[in-house]
């Protein structure tokens, strides 16, 4: 068994691309006795294969123009284009058909096991039973759920992130170029929410479908977003760019006070996991004889080893003490291992260290195998960074502003941060200080 990450990266294939652009032509939606349109004049261009989020207040329009899109709501004037065909000239269940869409809380039929959820629309379409079977199979692995413990369920007997995965599982099963989300995330806890929104990127960076997300959380919508479209009432665009340009450049007062005192903590969520070196780490299988593990790890200069499955996911991170105390390598399963994906941001890295009360956490790809580790000074060290250019920003527009000349108070200290934890947390559930 060898270190995994001392070994040269794997050369990535270029990103094939399935999803159509959605085009948005003079699109206005007007209901009987209002006065004002509930989505005014609205012209947008999705390219294929990116992430589009639409934020605002309540209000705004962004659930309606998503419906408009597969037309649950019919637009009242102006033309929607999927990849140069306007779909307002369709029939609109067979449009559905070909477009994925997922609601809060999976939408699942609650008497039907997973896998007949998933092969809903492939019955429709006339899929033969093998073929249905072989994609319930292949998605319900992408979406992260073991098919053979998985497709046999009823939705009751899984936990809400589990019954939004498959939801997202059913709404690409007939291989749609469009996936449209709607409040996807908003009923499940903070940490299975990160753990979704890390999933749907892997997703997206396989498939390269185009996905269209609704949103009321910024932060959410910077995180997902290649753009984001920011509405005010009556479905009006206030600005339409990538999350870094409206975090350093708000083109409307309305845009600069939507995003507001959040714009500091925002910037955490557009520096991302991969765009910070992490640190090799020695991984060990299950009953692997233990001092072999320790006599590598050693070899590496390390004082602690990942544990893996067969996929190479991590399972528990024990000191070179710990692994001594048996003569093979323990099968112990660590539920609060602090783990992150490639595609997390700095924000997500910094709570998941934290609440595991970890000076690290585990970096994975997206299929969850272990790429190395990431500490917590590395985090803090471009957290700061990253602030610091916040507040210069800040500051700049104030003394424009104003003429005066504000000293930006931080908003992460280094004093406020935890002692650094060495991993390798014991089975008892304590770890090591260093």
């Amino acid at each position: 068994m060898t270190d995994v990450t001392n070994q040269p990266a794997p050369v990535s294939p270029e990103r094939n691309v399935t999803g159509a652009t959605i085009t948005l032509d003079g699109v206005v939606k007007r209901y009987k006795g209002q006065d004002e349109p509930a989505v005014e004049r609205l012209d947008l261009e999705i390219d294929a294969g990116h992430i589009v989020a639409f934020v605002g207040p309540s209000g705004c329009g962004k659930t309606t123009t998503l419906k408009m899109i597969n037309r649950l709501i019919e637009p009242t004037e102006g033309r929607i284009l999927i990849g140069g065909r306007d779909v307002t000239r369709e029939d609109p269940d067979k449009l559905r058909q070909s477009i994925g869409y997922v609601i809060q809380s999976g939408g699942l039929f609650p008497h039907w096991s997973v896998a007949k959820n998933i092969g809903a629309i492939p019955r429709v379409l006339g899929w033969d039973k093998k073929r249905i079977a072989e994609r319930t199979e292949y998605l319900l692995d992408l979406v992260g759920l073991d098919p053979a413990v998985f497709a046999d369920r009823l939705p009751k007997d899984m936990s809400g992130g589990q019954q939004q995965r498959v939801g997202v599982a059913r709404a690409l099963a007939a291989d749609p170029p469009v996936l449209l989300m709607d409040e996807p995330f908003g009923a499940v806890d903070p940490i299975t929410r990160v753990r979704l929104q890390d999933s749907l990127i892997a997703i997206q960076h396989e498939l390269g479908k185009t996905i269209v997300i609704v949103t009321h959380d910024f932060e959410e919508a910077t995180k997902l977003g290649d753009k984001v479209l920011i509405l005010s009432e009556g479905g009006h665009v206030e600005q339409y760019a990538r999350p870094e340009e409206i975090l350093t450049d708000p083109a409307t007062p309305f845009v600069e006070e939507f995003v507001g005192s959040g714009a500091k903590l925002a910037y955490l969520t557009v520096s991302r996991v991969r765009d910070v070196e992490h640190d090799p780490v020695t991984t060990a299988r299950i009953g692997e004889p233990a001092q072999k593990v320790i006599a590598r790890a050693r070899a590496a200069g390390h004082t602690w080893v990942v544990v893996v499955d067969a996929a190479g996911r991590p399972r528990s991170w024990p000191s070179l003490s710990e692994v001594a105390s048996k003569p093979e390598v323990s099968d112990y399963l660590d539920r609060r291992l602090p783990v992150v994906a490639q595609s997390s941001t700095l924000n997500d890295a910094l709570d998941a260290m934290l609440a595991a009360s970890q000076g690290a956490t585990l970096v994975t790809d997206g299929r969850g195998a272990v790429l190395g580790s990431l500490s917590i000074g590395s985090v803090t060290d471009v957290i700061q960074t990253k602030l610091a250019e916040a507040q210069a920003v800040e500051s700049s527009y104030a003394t424009y502003v104003d003429g005066s000349d504000p000293t930006p108070t931080p908003v992460v200290a280094a004093d406020d941060l935890p002692a650094k934890v060495e991993p390798g947390a014991a089975e008892s559930g304590t770890a090591e200080p260093s």
